[in-house]
């Protein structure tokens, strides 16, 4: 059966080093990297998630939530918010998923879906 699929998942390859490429993509990447490298980045980061999963397990399980907990995931939030790495990752990270939304509406629009009211 001839369904064109090996045409597809060629552009779809070339769509993806498109991005690879693209400027968006590259700073993400980079901002990445700096968070990684970056002791008090992730520190302040693995600290936060493992207090947002603390909280979502007790939350799961029924288990009482104390207002010491939510405190605590409230510094650390505000640790995270205030890291500069973690904002400039935060800047390119929105960056790229406008550039992933648009990119989608532009897939949907071409195969026919209609557009969501915003």
């Amino acid at each position: 059966m001839d369904d064109n699929f090996d045409e597809v998942l060629g552009l779809a390859g070339q769509l993806g080093e498109a991005i690879r490429r693209h400027p968006r993509y590259v700073k993400l990447r980079e901002s990445d990297a700096r968070v990684r490298q970056d002791k008090s980045a992730t520190e302040a980061l693995d600290a936060y998630n493992k207090a947002a999963a603390d909280l979502s397990r007790k939350e799961r399980q029924g288990q009482p939530i104390e207002v010491e907990d939510k405190r605590r995931l409230q510094r650390l939030h505000e640790s995270v918010a205030a890291n500069e790495t973690v904002k400039a990752f935060m800047r390119t990270h929105a960056d790229y998923a406008e550039l992933m939304r648009r990119m989608n509406d532009a897939i949907l629009q071409a195969i026919g879906v209609p557009e969501k009211p915003q």
